[in-house]
This record gives structure tokens, C-alpha cells and sequence, in this order.
């Protein structure tokens, strides 16, 4: 039997969950929704960041995923993990993939291996990618689609969802893997960028020319970050996701163009201009994408909510409430697109 939304506040309240890399976009909003419904957040983060939400309400331990001995201390008693802690971008990880296996590789072992010798049926929620499909064969793509990463960031996220799936099939950790395609919304921590979506919209909000490569007709599917949040946490609720794969995306594709077109008509301001392909990019591109998403709907009783134009409309007016984060982009250059 499903759960239903109205039923997370019974599954969460009062459960000790660790959000790990949960001062990020995507851990941000998901310790805003685990704090609404009434659990014990512990984070482990070591940015440099003041989050969103008030740090009286949790724990906050600014150390680095690869402290082995801290790990033991801080996975000890905890009844989920959302393991969300890595480091994006697919042009960054090509130009460091040393740096970038260090963190979505090493990381991710040195977790489990916490795991496996300090609570080993702990339930664990590892986010993945749409990217390590590649190159999409056929529109949506399912589960069952052939993998074929394209990047060194891909391939490592790949890794990380056979780490965890190995060591829930060996040690106990109750595992689920999600591959999730292009999320947006509030709470882009301040120095960091997290998808193609956010960066159109704080450009649109700061009255900046949006920049797209070739015509910007290829498709991706825009997912509300909140919306990413209940899958989640629907996800870790769910005793019959335990060792599946699902993926998480929008019910419906739309281009890059209008995107860009959304993103300005919303903001009241704002330029689109069209650029030649960039060699770096060009190499990563994976053409349109969207996501099969029936699995999620069949097991987890889970779907998007949220209109794209209703999620941008509330990226928009979040940011004009509470301001955008630093507009440097972070090397390795924009987040894939």
C-alpha cells in the first residue's frame, strides 16, 4: 500500500535522519520539508554557508563525507540517511576527475563502509542522475534503459548507485536510488550552482542575457525541487523501494528556449541570446531527455505537483524575498544543460 503525502509527517516525525551535503540546493529544501514534519536533522556539510533555515533547529557538523572516524560517531542511532553529499557539474568533473572521484567515489565508500560496521540497516537514499543514461535511445526513458555516461561525473554517480546497491544487497543497509533529472527552485545556497534551470532564473532576476547554445530547442524535464523533496522522502517510507531504482522527473519535457522565455516573461526582465555550441559542452550533450517516471508512480504513489510555470513563478518570488546568492559561476563553468 502507497503512502500519501498527508502520511510523511507520521513517518517523519520525531525519526533521526543525517542529511549529508545538506547545506546544497537540493539539501537545503529537503531539511526545510524533514524539519515541517517533525524529525531530528543532523547535517553534515563543510561549506562555509548560513542556510535558509535556523541552525537551532539542527545539527550542524561542518566536516568533510571522507572523515572516517567522525562518521562512526555521527551515523550511530540515525534511522535514515539521505546521502546527498558530491560535487556537480559535468564540464568540472572532466577538468578534475581526480578531485571529482575523490568526493562521488571516496565519499560514498567511506559512508557505507561507516555504515556497514556502525548501523547497518539503516535506510539510505542515494540521488543519482538521468545522466548516466547517456545519450537516450528512445523517449521516456525507462529504468530499463541501456547506461551509457558520457561524463566523468556520470560515470561516478553510476559508481556511487552500484556502491550502495552492493552494499545493501551484502551488509544490511536498506538502499533506494533515485535518478533524477534537472531540479530547480528556492534555496541555491550562495556560491553554488545547481542545474541549468537556476542559473536562467537568477539571470532573469538580475536582468542578465541568458545564454543559449545552438537554437535551445533540445528538451529536458524541469523538476520542482519540492516535489524532488516528497520523493524522497516517499521513497525512504517505502519498504518496497528497498534495492530499486527509480526515476524522478517532470511529466513533461520543455526546451531550453522556453525556459529562457519563462524564466524573463516571470521576472519582468532579462535577455535570451543564441551562441555557437562550445567544444566542452558539445562533448557532453545528451539531446533532448524525459523521463518515464510510471515506476515512482506505481510504487511510491508519488507524481509532480507542480506546473513549470508555477515552479518558476515561486523561484522568482522566493529569490525577490530573500535576495540572489553570489553570481560567480564556479569552474568548470555553467551546470550541465
Amino acid at each position: 500500500m502507497n503512502l500519501s503525502r498527508n502520511d510523511l509527517g507520521v513517518q517523519f516525525g520525531g525519526r533521526k535522519v543525517l542529511v549529508t551535503g545538506g547545506l546544497g540546493f537540493l539539501g537545503q529544501n529537503l531539511v526545510v520539508d524533514l524539519l515541517a514534519h517533525g524529525a531530528e536533522v543532523t547535517i553534515l556539510d563543510p561549506a562555509p554557508i548560513e542556510p535558509e533555515f535556523s541552525l537551532a533547529d539542527v545539527r550542524l557538523v561542518r566536516e568533510d563525507i571522507r572523515q572516517e572516524q567522525l562518521l562512526a560517531s555521527l551515523i550511530e542511532g540515525q534511522e535514515v540517511i539521505f546521502n546527498l553529499a558530491g560535487r556537480s557539474g559535468v564540464v568540472a568533473s572532466n577538468d578534475d576527475p581526480l578531485g571529482d572521484l575523490e568526493i562521488n567515489c571516496r565519499g560514498q565508500l567511506a559512508l557505507l563502509e561507516a555504515c556497514r560496521r556502525h548501523n547497518p540497516s539503516v535506510r539510505i537514499i542515494f540521488p543519482s542522475t538521468r545522466l548516466v543514461y547517456g545519450k537516450p535511445l528512445s523517449l521516456p526513458v525507462t529504468e530499463k534503459h541501456p547506461l551509457a555516461p558520457e561524463s566523468i561525473y556520470a560515470a561516478h554517480k553510476l559508481a556511487g548507485e552500484n556502491y550502495h546497491l552492493i552494499f545493501g544487497r551484502l551488509y544490511g543497509p536498506r538502499v533506494t536510488v533515485l535518478r533524477i533529472s534537472n531540479p530547480y527552485g528556492p534555496l541555491q545556497a550562495g556560491g553554488r550552482h545547481y542545474g541549468i534551470a537556476n542559473v536562467f532564473i537568477q539571470k532573469a532576476c538580475r536582468g542578465e542575457t541568458i545564454t543559449l547554445f545552438g537554437d535551445g530547442r533540445q528538451q529536458r524535464d524541469f523538476l520542482y525541487v519540492r516535489d524532488l523533496c516528497e520523493a524522497m522522502m516517499l521513497a525512504a517510507s517505502s519498504e518496497r523501494s528497498i534495492g530499486q531504482i527509480y526515476n524522478i522527473g517532470a511529466k513533461s519535457g520543455t526546451s531550453l528556449l522556453e525556459l529562457a522565455q519563462l524564466a524573463v516573461a516571470t521576472a519582468g526582465r532579462g535577455t535570451i541570446e543564441n551562441v555557437p555550441w562550445p567544444a566542452a559542452y558539445d562533448k557532453v550533450e545528451t539531446g533532448d531527455y524525459r523521463s518515464d517516471i510510471s515506476l515512482a508512480r506505481q510504487e511510491l504513489g508519488w507524481t509532480p505537483n507542480t506546473s513549470l510555470a508555477d515552479g518558476v513563478a515561486r523561484t522568482v518570488q522566493a529569490y525577490q524575498q530573500t535576495g540572489l546568492p553570489p553570481a560567480e559561476i564556479p569552474r568548470g563553468g555553467e551546470p550541465s544543460r
